[in-house]
C-alpha cells in the first residue's frame, strides 16, 4: 500500500494499493488496484495522479495490463478509470457483497 501525500505540506489525500498476483476472489472482485481518497480532497484529480504513479511498479512485476474494478453505481470512479484508459469487460453480480448497487464493473487498463 502506498499513501498519496500532498508534497507541500505532506497531507494525506488518499491510499492506493497494488496487488499482485490476483487470487480468484480479486480476479473477479477487487482487480489489481485499489484506491481510496479522502472525501475532502475528491474531484481533485488525485486518484488518476496515484494510478499514473503506481503504473511504473505495476510493470516492474510484469503486468502490461492491470484490473480495476468498481460498483456500477460509484460514477466517479467509473470516470476516473475510463479518463486513464480503462476499457469495460464485463458487470457481474456481486456475491460478495461489496457494493451498494449489486453490479460490479470490471475494468482493464493497458500500462
Amino acid at each position: 500500500m502506498f499513501l498519496g501525500v500532498r508534497k507541500n505540506d505532506d497531507f494525506v489525500v488518499g491510499m492506493i494499493d497494488f496487488r499482485h498476483p490476483l487470487s480468484d476472489f480479486l480476479k473477479y472482485f477487487g482487480g489489481n488496484i485499489g484506491y481510496s481518497i479522502r472525501q475532502s480532497k475528491r474531484r481533485k484529480g488525485y486518484a488518476s495522479e496515484m494510478l499514473r504513479l503506481v503504473w511504473s511498479i505495476c510493470s516492474d512485476f510484469g503486468e502490461s495490463r492491470v484490473l480495476l474494478t468498481c460498483d456500477k453505481e460509484n460514477i466517479a470512479s467509473q470516470r476516473m478509470i475510463i479518463k486513464n484508459g480503462g476499457v469495460l469487460e464485463n458487470e457481474i453480480s456481486d456475491t460478495a457483497g461489496l457494493s451498494k448497487s449489486g453490479i460490479i464493473q470490471r475494468y482493464w487498463i493497458s500500462i
